[in-house]
């Protein structure tokens, strides 16, 4: 019984090494990730900037859309007023999300001042 206590305590170091974030993080370096901590701000940022691009294509798809709808119309005044209200909308919506934009840009850059940080997978930079 005295034996066995010791060798349960040198073990249960070992494990404890084994799973420590030192190690984690050197074998992820290994590997070839970055292993550098980012604060949550620059990962917000990248989020927000992921959705203004996708609601940018929104805009640019509901525009086509309206100019399609309006040319294939053929004198018919309900489907022209129809592309009509399609593209208004459209251009308010934009107008709305560019100033939210710019809000988002005021408070992150100049409030916070976090910097653009591109995210990184493995050796491919992906930049919003």
């Amino acid at each position: 019984m005295t034996i066995i206590t010791p060798l349960h305590f040198i073990t249960a170091r070992g494990i404890e090494d084994a799973f420590s974030d030192n190690t984690i993080k050197m074998t992820g370096e290994v590997a070839g990730y970055d292993t550098t901590k980012d604060s949550v701000l620059p990962i917000v940022a990248n989020i927000v900037n992921i959705v203004y691009g996708l609601i940018g294509v929104i805009f640019f798809i509901l525009i086509i859309y309206g100019g399609i709808l309006w040319m294939t119309a053929g004198g018919k005044d309900e489907q022209v007023k129809k592309a009509q209200n399609i593209i208004q909308r459209s251009a308010i919506g934009l107008f709305i999300v560019v100033l939210a934009y710019a809000i988002t840009y005021f408070i992150l850059n100049v409030v916070f001042r976090v910097q653009h940080v591109p995210l990184k997978y493995r050796d491919y930079y992906i930049t919003t």
